[in-house]
């Protein structure tokens, strides 16, 4: 980007912002902000690490909305915003707290010593920068951060979040996968080392469900992390997921075979005979592992008065979930989307009443950790539910194992998976060799391939067909041959 474009961009925000007062309807764009701002600000604040004895630095403070509970908590917070008025606003509200220092200044432009902070927190900042901005300044928070050190950043995605009325508008509404790309591409070479941010948690605001139905308020918590070899040897499994498997792309070519809002075998069909095996009751909560494009999770909220949390390791995943979630208001306040790690995610004991999970423990080395967290979560008497890709009790083709070693799968056989709930607890166990109804999708998909070839080249590449029908084709034959299985699981917990 050419200086002159990034000053008129700067400008640009400069105008937008002086035509509101530092009040708080203005930094949240929404003349009911008192009813938000309480709920709102305590979930914002839950989203953070421990900050006790910590540096923070605070970009686009404002008025101070969070400078205050920042600093009540940690051990100095620098406050930046760009405009003059808010940063005396904030100093008028917090002047009295001695470890707050209060600064002017264009976060574009910052400069401030390498290594200094623990966190640097931001709440609607990156939505006013270009991605050109945007890039910059997450490399310049690498610099600052010290090793291991903190991200925050919370944005509007798709929308709006407020309901003010403006004459003009130069916010930059992304997608999550969006904010994910650029903040996973940044690093700084520093020495001998490398530094990069490795993603913690990707979360939808719940207070902007709850008082304005809109999932598209999303955070976003990022470590900083350093190598000494190259970035490209530090893969996590979040990204080995979103680069291959399941890419934007794949997710979408995925989602034209399976049906809009589905990633998983069968689509709406298998969902609808698994889901009333379910027994749901009006009234339970779920927890959705590798929830996908949140299809079964819509469902379920059609069709009961139950609450959600749908979790997914997939960013790429997410973003498309959040686009199907915003288009059903009616339905944000049964369901919440989490980018987590399963594995590595905690939840109290009893949080949950039915664990529901399609096609995604195929992905989980250590399965019986997984599962003993499932019972734990469980609530008596309640209900583990999954489908998931398994290997016949035979020996394998030599092709069979290729697929697997490719995908990095770890398959279990449907016997095992037995065995598994009853080690970890569960009891009324039912594992169910399920593979002949997974032929039957399978051949199904297939012949929607065939018969539709030109509506799919209207919307993505001969390549991409060639891949996906050969791809469905192996897996038939695959299924056919014994060596790729399908089971569908169930279990409960016991109620004493």
């Amino acid at each position: 980007m050419r200086v002159g474009e990034e000053l008129d961009t700067r400008q640009t925000m400069h105008s937008y912002w002086e035509y509101f007062n530092p009040s708080m309807e203005s930094m949240m764009l929404d003349p009911r902000a008192h009813i938000l701002d309480e709920d709102e600000n305590s979930e914002i604040l839950s989203f953070l690490p421990d900050m006790v004895g910590k540096t923070i630095l605070e970009l686009g403070a404002g008025i101070g909305r969070f400078t205050g509970k920042l600093a009540s908590r940690a051990a100095h917070v620098t406050a930046v915003d760009f405009m003059a008025s808010y940063v005396e606003h904030n100093r008028q509200r917090h002047g009295h707290m001695p470890n707050i220092e209060f600064h002017q200044a264009d976060v574009v432009h910052l400069e401030l010593p390498e290594q200094r902070y623990d966190m640097v927190f931001s709440n609607w900042l990156y939505m006013y920068l270009n991605d050109q901005e945007c890039v910059k300044v997450l490399k310049n928070i690498l610099g600052w951060l010290k090793e291991d050190g903190k991200i925050f950043l919370r944005e509007s995605c798709y929308k709006p979040s407020g309901d003010t009325k403006r004459s003009t508008n130069p916010t930059y509404y992304r997608s999550p996968a969006n904010y994910y790309d650029m903040i996973r591409e940044t690093n700084l070479h520093s020495g001998q080392k490398t530094y990069f941010f490795v993603m913690n948690k990707v979360a939808n605001v719940r207070a902007y469900i709850k008082h304005k139905n809109n999932p598209c308020q999303v955070c976003f918590l990022a470590s900083k992390m350093g190598t000494d070899g190259p970035v490209s040897d530090y893969i996590t499994f979040q990204e080995f997921l979103d680069k291959r498997q399941y890419s934007q792309n794949s997710v979408r070519r995925y989602e034209w075979i399976f049906g809009e809002t589905f990633l998983s075998s069968g689509g709406l069909p298998t969902t609808q005979e698994i889901v009333q095996r379910m027994k749901i009751k009006d009234g339970d909560r779920i927890l959705d592992v590798g929830c996908g494009v949140g299809g079964h999770d819509f469902y379920m909220a059609e069709k009961y008065d139950v609450k959600i949390l749908a979790v997914d390791l997939s960013v790429n995943m997410m973003s498309v979930a959040l686009e199907h979630f915003s288009k059903r208001p009616h339905l944000t306040k049964k369901i919440q989307f989490e980018v987590v790690d399963a594995t590595q995610v905690e939840y109290e004991e009893g949080s949950f009443d039915i664990i529901y999970s399609r096609d995604t423990l195929l992905h989980i080395a250590d399965k019986k950790s997984l599962f003993q967290k499932f019972h734990r979560w469980l609530s008596p008497g309640g209900k583990l539910v999954f489908t998931d890709y398994c290997r016949g009790d035979q020996e394998h083709s030599d092709e069979f194992k290729a697929y697997v070693a490719d995908r990095g799968y770890n398959l279990l056989t449907v016997e095992q998976y037995g065995q598994l709930m009853a080690d970890t607890g569960f009891v009324n166990v039912r594992p169910e060799n399920y593979s002949k109804r997974f032929l039957e999708v399978l051949e199904m998909e297939l012949e929607k391939l065939n018969k539709e070839k030109e509506d799919f080249l209207k919307k993505f590449t001969l390549e991409d067909y060639t891949e996906l029908k050969s791809g469905w084709e192996a897996k038939v034959k695959r299924v056919r041959e014994g060596d790729q299985v399908w089971c569908l699981g169930y279990g409960e917990k016991p109620v004493h």
